[in-house]
Order: C-alpha cells, then sequence, then structure tokens
C-alpha cells in the first residue's frame, strides 16, 4: 500500500505512520517525495506465542490475553558525513532493539521499526534529547535560509515590475510594433516563445521571495517546537 503526505513536524509524521501500522501495516519505505509505503502484516504476526498459550490456557477469568505485537516506528533526525559514524548510529538502535526502516545518512529523517516487544517504546531517554531534533530539524531550514538571501537579493535588484505588467517590454525585436500584416504577424509569432520564456523568468525573484520566506517560517517554527517539548 502505497501513500503520500507532506510533513513538517515530526510527532504528527510519527503519529500518522503509526495509525496506519496499528490498521495491521508495517512502514517498508520512505521516499524523499513523500511517499509511504507499507505491508500487510500476515494474520497473528507479531504475537508473543508464549504469553498467549498462557492467557488461553489460564483458569482465572481475571487474566486477560496479550495484545498482539505492533512494529511501531520511531523517528530520528540526523546527518552524518561518515559513513562509519551512521554505521555506527544504526548499529546503537539495532542493539536496543530498533531496526534501520527508512533514512540515509545525509537525509536527514531516519525511520527506526521496533523489532520485539521486550524493547522500549520510546527511543528517546528523556524529553530534552528528544525535543533536539527539532533544534537540528530548525539548523537546517536556516542553513538553507542563509543560502538563498544573497541569491535573493542578487536577483531582486535586478527585478522590475514593470516587465510582468507591461507586457510589450517582453519582445525585443525593434520596431515590431509599427509593423502590420504578414510581417507582423512572422516577426511575433518568431519572438512568442523568447518572450514567453523571459516572462517565466520574470518571476523567478517572486519564487525567490516565496521559498526563502518559507526557510525563516519553518526555521522559527521548529525552534518553537524545540523550547515548547524541551520544557
Amino acid at each position: 500500500m502505497k501513500k503520500f503526505r507532506i510533513f513538517v513536524n515530526i510527532d504528527k509524521e510519527e503519529a500518522w505512520i503509526n495509525s496506519v501500522i496499528v490498521q495491521g501495516y508495517r512502514l517498508k519505505h520512505v521516499s524523499s517525495l513523500g511517499q509511504y509505503v507499507f505491508e500487510k502484516l500476515p494474520s497473528g504476526s507479531g504475537m508473543d506465542n508464549s504469553h498467549t498459550e498462557t492467557a488461553q490456557t489460564a483458569p482465572h477469568p481475571e487474566e486477560q490475553e496479550t495484545e498482539p505485537f505492533l512494529p511501531l516506528v520511531r523517528m530520528d533526525f540526523r546527518t552524518f558525513s561518515k559513513k562509519e559514524d551512521f554505521i555506527n548510529y544504526l548499529t546503537l538502535f539495532e542493539d536496543y532493539g530498533w531496526h534501520h526502516v527508512a533514512g540515509k545518512k545525509s537525509e536527514g529523517n531516519q525511520y527506526f521499526e521496533r523489532m520485539r516487544p521486550d524493547c522500549q517504546e520510546e527511543i528517546f531517554s528523556d524529553s530534552p534529547s528528544k525535543a533536539a531534533r527539532y533544534r537540528r530539524i530548525s539548523s537546517m531550514w536556516m542553513m538553507l535560509f542563509a543560502a538563498y538571501l544573497p541569491l535573493l537579493i542578487i536577483y531582486w535588484n535586478n527585478f522590475h515590475l514593470s516587465s510582468l505588467t507591461d507586457w510589450k517590454e517582453l519582445f525585443y525585436t525593434p520596431g515590431l510594433w509599427e509593423l502590420s500584416g504578414a510581417k507582423f504577424c512572422l516577426a511575433f509569432l518568431f519572438e512568442l516563445p523568447f518572450a514567453l520564456g523571459r516572462a517565466i523568468g520574470g518571476f523567478f525573484p517572486l519564487v525567490l521571495l516565496v521559498i526563502t520566506i518559507c526557510y525563516a517560517y519553518f526555521s522559527l517554527q521548529t525552534l518553537y517546537w524545540y523550547r515548547k517539548e524541551k520544557k
């Protein structure tokens, strides 16, 4: 089963993934384009057989049956410059009962699946270490903002709104608007593709402005989540 979602908040993404898992699925893959791939769990899989048998044969009615084990997912956000450090990071989680499902050393988002019922349900021991995910995400957004800001300044200085409102300025052929008849049609149609290209390029500074503002907003938003969760 494939689903498409876009998340900025890790906790909301994690909660959504686990809401699908409790319906009887396991997370198999996550792409950077927001595609989540799940597979259906076999009927009765994940059950702790020894506990189930005990619950079925126990003579006391107050004893409850154990619930089926679900491979819940927890998320972290980390990037690594060295492959060796990334492997050591994954090995540490494996030792504590968490299998790496998705994520690469330079992508940031790392997805871990709980492998057995006896391991803890959380991958972080305290709130500050869990909140640190948002601090790292905020730093990533801020780096992107800092990278795009100089480009925005350069393109914005050369941006003229009149080039988008006065469409005649998009045509550079000398004397085009003084022509008539077939000559005008031929000259106009010849330059029309180039004029459309200039029109699209004229919107580029506006696109850069929107992207830069989004990066700044995401950085401040995740910083707020970090401080909120750290408390």
